[in-house]
């Protein structure tokens, strides 16, 4: 009788399952930092390398500039509350759609909302709702994008700015308000 007991007592017993667990298995979440990222070689002015730039989109998705190397880019930095730069919007995805083939990508920045502070991402929504920007990415920028000195920040004076850059990440031209024309006529020099 002893041993059937203590037969069943280990037959019931919970085994001891073990796992072996590698350190290699461990994924390690990188923090994300948001807004130009400096490598120290890179800058804002024609001819630099443009500085890496990691925003929000309207999908609420991590967007980085240096993942389209090898397209051509118009990064159109914009303000809510500026005309011109609501007419440049209403014409992105006729522009964007126009040269898909060329491995072209326009990029809007919303520096500020309609009132002059950050932009929220339901303001890039909005935006790109409005204006039916269907393909591209809207992204949540701020004023830190922003300063006169090209060693800090884009050097935005007026609005809207673009900045075209280059299949090799180079700031190819910029330019201070909006032609459709002239927009046109960079990106046809660049291709």
């Amino acid at each position: 009788m002893v041993t059937f007991l203590l037969t069943l007592m280990v037959a019931c017993a919970p085994v001891l399952q073990t796992e072996e667990i590698s350190i290699y298995d461990t994924e390690v979440e990188e923090e994300i930092v948001f807004g130009i990222q400096t490598d120290g070689v890179c800058g804002h002015a024609v001819g630099d390398e443009i500085c890496d730039l990691v925003l929000k989109d309207q999908n609420d998705d991590v967007w980085r500039l240096y993942d389209l190397e090898g397209d051509i880019v118009l990064l159109d930095f914009s303000a809510m509350w500026c005309g011109p730069c609501q007419s440049a919007a209403s014409t992105v995805q006729e522009i964007q759609d126009f040269y898909n083939t060329e491995d072209f990508q326009y990029i809007t920045i919303l520096i500020d909302d309609t009132t002059g502070d950050t932009v929220e991402l339901d303001e890039v929504q909005f935006w790109a709702d409005t204006f039916g920007i269907e393909t591209q990415p809207v992204l949540q920028g701020s004023r830190e994008l922003v300063d006169g000195d090209p060693s800090l920040g884009y050097p935005i004076s007026s609005w809207p700015t673009f900045v075209f850059v280059d299949r090799d990440l180079s700031i190819f031209w910029g330019i201070y308000g909006y032609s459709e024309e002239y927009l046109k006529m960079v990106i046809e020099d660049m291709l």
